[in-house]
């Protein structure tokens, strides 16, 4: 019996699939053995924003929290606050060290360039186009590199502080220099993660050369990438193929007792309760199986009474409802689609349609899918 509850208050196919997946590599030596360190784990969870924009945005939403505090500082009569420097002694001091930051970042940008030309020219010679891919996943370059240009530019935008200088202009420009400080040490604690970074990656770049690292950076991305992505996958497929099994409580073969299937299309005849028109190229990804049996088992409660109510008694050669819901997990869909439907029993109503408008999460995927 699948325990819903694992995979969240919604039940969530993909939260219990990864949950699954976690205990099972938890509790098997060969994986635990290969698995990535806490400190590496540290570093992919902090540079798994990945994207220059998203950091960008997150750096955007610290600066907003230090302009508001500033202007409500401005505001606040604090002996404490209004002890501390003014706003005029202390920008040499934040432009000296902004400067500094600025060199050390462009620095590390220098050192990747060279890393990867060094990858790049092992390739070449020993035919290592798979280790590469590899590679760039362990050694994480991309997401390295995305976080000190976003960190540059922050660095150069902040030279002249534009924020605090449109306050100043707005008359609340006398807050004293601490909210400057404390972004100065949000700068300082970002690069020393860009340089903690960067230390693993050169780190991976010059056990790049030797074959018997890299087969270890395969064994590494096996465990803690590639296998537990395929266990997934199939482990999700599997549960939703397989849920009206723990749904209804019916192996999908009795002739009487209602029924639904995940994935699968019935044929005619049949009605559609829900039906959608996607525009552009869609594909369900997740399922919260607690709304959806939620849902189901007060419609087979709802055709079993019909039953009864219609023959008196559940005849044993009366076929049995059957609902069905056609989109296959990850598979690409467009244009309109009868997504749910229905061959006899009770109709849903709107706010069991309702529920399983939110169940069933579909998400845009590449034209090219």
């Amino acid at each position: 019996m699948i325990d819903w509850k694992r995979g969240g208050k919604t039940g969530s196919i993909n939260r219990w699939a990864r949950r699954e997946v976690r205990d099972w590599y938890r509790h098997n030596p060969a994986a635990r053995h290969a698995r990535y360190g806490w400190v590496h784990g540290l570093m992919r969870a902090f540079f798994s924003i990945a994207g220059f924009g998203r950091f960008l945005c997150l750096y955007a939403i610290v600066d907003c929290i230090a302009i508001a505090a500033q202007t409500f500082a401005a505001f606040l009569p604090c002996k404490w606050l209004s002890s501390l420097p003014a706003s005029s002694d202390g920008d040499a001091t934040l432009l000296n060290v902004a400067s500094y930051l600025i060199t050390a970042q462009v620095g590390a940008l220098g050192l990747v360039s060279l890393g990867l030309a060094l990858v790049t020219l092992i390739a070449q010679r020993e035919d290592a186009s798979t280790d590469v891919s590899v590679y760039y996943h362990q050694s994480l370059a991309f997401e390295v590199v995305a976080s000190c240009i976003a960190l540059l530019a922050v660095l150069c935008v902040q030279l002249l502080w534009p924020a605090q200088l449109l306050l100043g202009v707005a008359g609340i420009g006398a807050a004293p220099q601490i909210f400057k400080w404390i972004l100065l040490y949000v700068h300082l604690a970002w690069l020393l993660m860009n340089l903690g970074g960067l230390a693993h990656f050169i780190a991976t770049t010059f056990g790049f050369v030797h074959r018997s690292e890299r087969q270890r950076l395969r064994e590494r991305y096996t465990a803690n990438v590639s296998q537990p992505a395929i266990l997934t996958l199939r482990l999700r497929q599997q549960i939703y193929s397989g849920a009206s099994v723990e749904i209804l409580k019916t192996d999908g073969h009795s002739d009487r007792n209602p029924t639904a299937f995940f994935g699968t299309d019935m044929g005619a005849p049949f009605e559609v309760e829900m039906m959608s028109n996607f525009k552009s190229g869609m594909a369900l990804y997740d399922v919260r199986m607690s709304c959806v049996t939620w849902v189901l088992r007060r419609w087979s409660a709802r055709c079993l009474k019909e039953m009864v109510r219609k023959t008196g008694a559940a005849a044993p050669n009366t076929p049995g409802p059957v609902i069905w819901f056609t989109p296959v997990l990850d598979r690409p869909i467009l244009g309109r689609i009868e997504w749910c439907r229905r061959q006899g029993g009770a109709h849903l109503f709107w706010f069991e349609r309702t529920v399983l408008w939110y169940a069933f999460r579909f998400r845009r995927v590449p034209d090219e899918a």
